[in-house]
């Protein structure tokens, strides 16, 4: 890390205006602890002002936009619902506001507002769905940053905090990539990205800003990428009996009821190959749901423990590693193999007790959340180390896991099906395994798309399902209700309460992500268990997920969700030789959420999606709603800048196999990615 960077992070947040105790606690539950994270803490969009209705007078029907205002006359209205007349240059407009009668007193004429929402040219009104106050000598940006915030920061107050930020810190910013480099690819500085990320002229502007800062982040990324490759050619291992690895693997495989698909068959032989030779194996292992990517990876834990050596599989959930755990103790734990679960939810004593079992080598296979990575934990025979859904962990935690086994091989897994050119961009020259097929037996789920006024058929339908005997996920896109009304609300916990009473008689279980874990385990054991009929959920169910008995899959707002996330959602049906159902429930505003949609009806092949998905996003809109990429990057997103990550592989190529890159002192903060690989065993 270069001396700028440790600088920033050493400044406490107290030192901008107006950050107070009260403010500072907020702001680190946001991620916001010093200097640094708050310069580097972008929008994850932008709206522009308008002054005029539209070009001929009036906004085009149903288009959503802001403008800057002024309240005309003093709020009026009754009950829940309250409005105004605003004024923006030469036009005016009624602004109704929805259950906020408070506003009848707050808001007076002359107040200052910026208004988003939807016009009605025949009335002539805009139904805001939010609002700022604004002052009027503060010059008001035609290009406003959105901010992700919480409950307690209004945009208003988060972006004057950050503009206080960029007017006293940007000039501390330094520059790591070389001249040269930004000469070729004519970039702008770091410090004018970050200022015109927080603040852009123009749409010009943000999109230069953002061209810097993703190109950066790429570079930095294939530098660990292509970095670990060439430091991990350093170490060797014992090699391994090919042979004895195969007849313990094929052991294994003669104990299960049914026969391993081809691919998986391929994705195994691999493996062993890897395993037996000296060379650390570094292999990805990604394909379709339900293709059984774990029991291969079983598969490979149980030949090497028959050959004395240990397996450690982080996941990056506790409701996932437990199924993993029990998934493999009904396979393994026959053969006389001991697995291991670990989690934040054991107690200290569990924990000092496992930990111990571990050292002494007695327990085979260990499957956990990040609680692997404990200083205090050591796996003396370690030899094979899997990360599932290694793109949500942090950098840090992937390097720690590594120190446990300093020339054991690795396998990352990820359930998303990814294109090949897209897998090789990301992933390095790293090898990869992919799983096409399904297991036999295996009934294509059925798959609908209902509009919101046809609910009542699928909560018909779904009880239907219950009273045979068969359970049913409810996914919803929120967990809380909107703080603005909208004409329907998707939350979780609003479902929850809603369908308690449509399905009474029937127990639901709701879990999302600000439960308390152990809250959520016990949930989801009882409905693994059959005890629950039906989960309501977040997508915090999307992967891994595995109730053979659950046969219908119900999504609220569908459109809200990509499609890789839509057939991870969808794999959690279908795991049993009954017939399966995924229904979806949206009404899609967007020609990309139709399509979206579309592809998902039309196809259930997990590659094919990942094409479509690559072709619908396509190079996106710096002003629409940022989407995210695997493995997630701050600014960048690998489908829609793949470009910028070709470019940026190639770059890290060339810089690798030149003596300029490691002897001059222009490309030392960049080189010091690739030197500090050495200190930390770091992962790809």
């Amino acid at each position: 890390m270069t001396d700028w960077r440790s600088e920033l992070q050493a400044k406490s947040i107290h030192l901008i205006p107006g950050v107070g105790p009260e403010r500072a606690a907020r702001l680190a539950e946001m991620g916001i602890h010093d200097v640094f994270d708050l310069l580097f803490y972008f929008p994850f969009r932008y709206e522009t002002t308008i002054d005029k209705w539209n070009h001929d007078g009036t906004p085009e029907v149903d288009a959503v936009f802001v403008v800057d205002g002024e309240v005309t006359v003093r709020m009026r209205g009754r009950k829940s619902t309250v409005s105004t007349w605003v004024k923006s240059g030469e036009e005016r407009a009624k602004a109704l506001f929805f259950n906020q009668p408070y506003l009848r007193h707050q808001l007076q004429k002359g107040a200052q507002l910026r208004l988003k929402g939807k016009y009605d040219e025949n009335s002539q009104t805009i139904l805001v769905s939010r609002y700022e106050m604004i002052k009027k000598e503060l010059t008001s940006p035609t290009i406003i940053p959105v901010y992700h915030a919480n409950a307690y920061f209004g945009q208003l107050t988060l972006r004057k905090i950050i503009q206080e930020s960029v007017h006293l810190f940007l000039s501390e910013l330094g520059e790591d990539i070389p001249s040269s480099l930004r000469d070729r690819f004519r970039l702008v500085t770091l410090q004018k990205a970050v200022h015109d990320m927080h603040f852009p002229g123009d749409r010009e502007a943000l999109r230069q800003a953002r061209r810097r800062l993703v190109f950066e982040e790429f570079l930095r990324f294939q530098l660990e990428v292509q970095g670990f490759r060439k430091h991990r050619e350093k170490f060797r291992q014992p090699s391994l009996s090919i042979d004895q690895l195969t007849a313990h693997a094929k052991a294994f495989l003669k104990t299960l009821p049914f026969s391993l698909t081809q691919g998986q068959r391929a994705a195994l032989s691999d493996m062993l190959a890897d395993i037996a030779s000296e060379l650390p194996m570094h292999r990805l292992l990604h394909g379709e749901v339900g293709a059984g990517k774990t029991l291969v990876v079983f598969a490979a834990a149980a030949a090497l423990t028959k050959m004395g050596y240990q397996t450690a599989m982080m996941v990056p959930t506790s409701v996932l590693a437990w199924q993993h755990a029990e998934s493999a103790k009904k396979w393994l734990e026959p053969l006389g193999i001991r697995v291991g679960f670990i989690s934040g939810l054991l107690t200290a004593q569990e924990r000092s007790q496992l930990f111990s079992e571990i050292r002494r080598g007695t327990m085979d296979v260990i499957i956990g959340t990040q609680v692997l990575t404990r200083e205090d934990l050591a796996i003396p025979h370690l030899r094979l180390i899997v990360i599932d859904e290694q793109h949500r962990f942090g950098v840090v935690a992937r390097k720690l896991l590594r120190l446990k086994g300093e020339a054991a091989d690795v396998l990352q897994m990820t359930a998303t099906p990814i294109p090949r050119t897209y897998a090789l961009t990301i992933y390095g020259d790293v090898a990869v395994s992919a799983l096409h097929e399904l297991p036999p037996g295996r009934i294509p789920v059925k798959t609908n798309l209902l509009d919101p006024g046809d609910e009542a058929k699928a909560i018909r339908f779904v009880r239907h399902e219950l009273a045979r005997g068969k359970q049913a996920f409810v996914i919803a896109p929120r967990i809380d209700p909107p703080e603005q009304d909208e004409d329907i609300d998707f939350s979780a916990k609003t479902l929850f309460t809603r369908l308690e009473e449509e399905w009474a008689g029937f127990s639901l279980g709701l879990v999302h992500g600000n439960m308390p874990e152990s809250e959520r385990m016990r949930i989801m054991d009882d409905f693994a268990r059959g005890e629950v009929k039906v989960l309501v959920a977040t997508t915090i169910i999307e992967v891994g997920v595995n109730v053979p008995n659950a046969n219908v899959i119900l999504i609220y707002g569908g459109d809200r969700f990509g499609l890789a996330t839509l057939h991870q959602l969808r794999g959690r049906v279908g795991r049993s030789q009954d017939q399966a159902y995924c229904v979806v429930i949206a009404k899609p505003e967007t020609e990309y959420g139709r399509a979206r949609l579309a592809a998902f009806l039309q196809s259930d092949d997990g590659f094919y999606l990942a094409e479509q998905d690559l072709r619908l996003r396509g190079p996106g809109e710096a002003f629409g709603e940022r989407q995210s990429g695997i493995p997630v990057f701050q600014v960048g997103d690998v489908i829609r800048d793949m470009r910028a990550m070709q470019t940026a592989r190639q770059v890290v190529q060339e810089w690798l196999n030149a003596e300029d890159f490691w002897l001059l002192p222009e490309y030392a903060p960049l080189r010091q990615v690739v030197t500090q690989l050495d200190d930390w065993h770091a992962d790809a």
